[in-house]
């Protein structure tokens, strides 16, 4: 009699950038995600048994600039932005894949453009993950009024459990705002 074998446990992290250190540095929050994810859930005994998809979503800028001013830009300008834009997401995404690379963990990695809630919890309707892992800031309930939270949101709306790790007290910066 053949043994079935299950398929691997999909777990989805919501990857972002560093708003202190900029692209391709991997945001606190989502660098603590995936920390706690390999020691905790992926263990070096069952490494074979999951498969992580990394989620990056990039907020297009209200005008499209970032640090340009926006008065006059040429189509080149646009093609040179999108173009940036693409680099950096796919850098932010190769530190991630190739953390789960180097321990011989199954993962891909893919970038959305939008609002991240609202794309987080459409991907996690689209692909079907086991889990959603998202990192949180710990911003306090006045902060959190202005600024929103993503893992509070995808924890009521997400169409699979989630799971929220919290940033260490100790690096935590000056403003939590900061990631």
């Amino acid at each position: 009699m053949e043994e079935i074998q299950e398929p691997p446990t999909r777990i989805m992290v919501a990857v972002n950038q560093s708003s202190i250190k900029g692209y391709p540095s991997p945001s606190i929050s989502s660098r603590n995600a995936l920390e706690w994810t390999l020691k905790k859930i992926v263990r070096p005994t069952c490494r074979s048994e999951f498969k992580l998809l990394f989620l990056h979503v990039q907020v297009p800028d209200e005008d499209g600039f970032d640090d340009m001013d926006s008065i006059y830009a040429s189509p080149e300008d646009f093609r040179d932005m999108k173009h940036r834009d693409k680099i950096r997401g796919i850098h932010l995404l190769e530190y991630f894949v190739s953390q789960c690379h180097d321990l011989g963990i199954a993962c891909e990695g893919w970038i959305k453009k939008g609002d991240p809630k609202e794309v987080i919890c459409h991907e996690v309707k689209n692909v079907r993950p086991d889990i959603l892992v998202v990192g949180c800031r710990g911003l306090g309930p006045f902060q959190r009024v202005f600024v929103g939270t993503v893992s509070e949101f995808c924890s009521k709306h997400a169409e699979c459990p989630v799971l929220v790790v919290k940033r260490k007290p100790d690096e935590t910066p000056q403003d939590p705002v900061d990631d």
